[in-house]
């Protein structure tokens, strides 16, 4: 082989050398950013897995705070409706006990005004025996006067019943202005809790919205998560594999290097 010849392959092994070093440069360089991308995506992918859990985490505990405030919902709800009917009773108790104590009243004055006509008919029959005695006629007289004390005491005593059951109606109507307040009260206390549970029946559907909202966030980001894990993971190799090739292209470049270095001379 001339020596033009010996220039040529060294020339040649050089440039496949230098090109084998390039390639192995650019492979190992390519490799080194592959995984460094890779490395992003995992800090990526474990953001998006930490805020999965929070998300989910969050959902579940809105679902469970729906729950809660549905079953109190119910339960203020069954109150404030025990309540508005209990406070509907006492009501209609008060207005019986009006009725009665107007029917006792209407009947005080008619027993009053029959007393009182008691008592004038009794005055009447003790002078009318006063006059019978004057015409001497003793035993009708004496029995007009009896008589007359009878309607005098029979008077006298549906007056005094009259005076009790006027203080009976009294102390009805004042029961039943009681009974009546009482009954406004307790409608008023389950109306107000039967607004309460409402209030809590569309607090428990906004959390359960919310807490569903979030939920499925958490499981969107959770399958973003794995899916950016899985791509880091082929993204990694891929640049291992890059690392591995262009440290192999610069072993092989060294080893040209070598051999033009070491060609003997003529």
């Amino acid at each position: 082989m001339t020596d033009e010849n010996m220039q040529e392959v060294e020339n040649e092994i050089q440039q496949a050398a230098d090109s084998t070093e390039e390639a192995g440069i650019i492979d190992a360089a390519d490799g080194l950013e592959a995984v460094a991308d890779a490395e992003a995506l995992e800090e990526i992918s474990r953001a998006e897995l930490a805020a999965a859990a929070s998300d989910i985490t969050h959902g579940l505990d809105e679902l469970a705070a729906a729950e809660r405030a549905a079953v109190m919902s119910e339960t203020v709800a069954k109150a404030g409706a025990d309540d508005v009917m209990e406070g509907a009773e006492m009501l209609s108790a008060a207005e019986e006990i009006e009725d009665l104590s107007i029917m006792l009243a209407l009947m005080s004055e008619d027993d009053l005004q029959w007393s009182m006509e008691l008592a004038g008919i009794s005055g009447q029959l003790q002078v009318a025996g006063d006059v019978v005695e004057d015409l001497d006629m003793p035993v009708l007289a004496d029995f007009l006067r009896d008589r007359g004390e009878v309607l005098r005491q029979m008077a006298t005593e549906s007056i005094f019943q009259t005076a009790a059951t006027t203080s009976i109606v009294s102390a009805l109507a004042e029961a039943g202005e009681e009974v009546a307040e009482l009954g406004a009260n307790e409608v008023a206390e389950g109306l107000a809790r039967l607004a309460v549970a409402e209030g809590l029946a569309e607090g428990s559907e906004e959390l359960a919205a919310q807490g569903i909202v979030d939920l499925a966030t958490g499981l969107e980001e959770l399958d973003e998560s794995q899916q950016l894990d899985e791509i880091a993971k082929d993204v990694a190799a891929e640049g291992i594999n890059e690392i591995a090739q262009g440290a192999a292209e610069l072993g092989a470049s060294e080893v040209l290097h070598t051999a033009v270095d070491s060609e003997p001379e003529e």
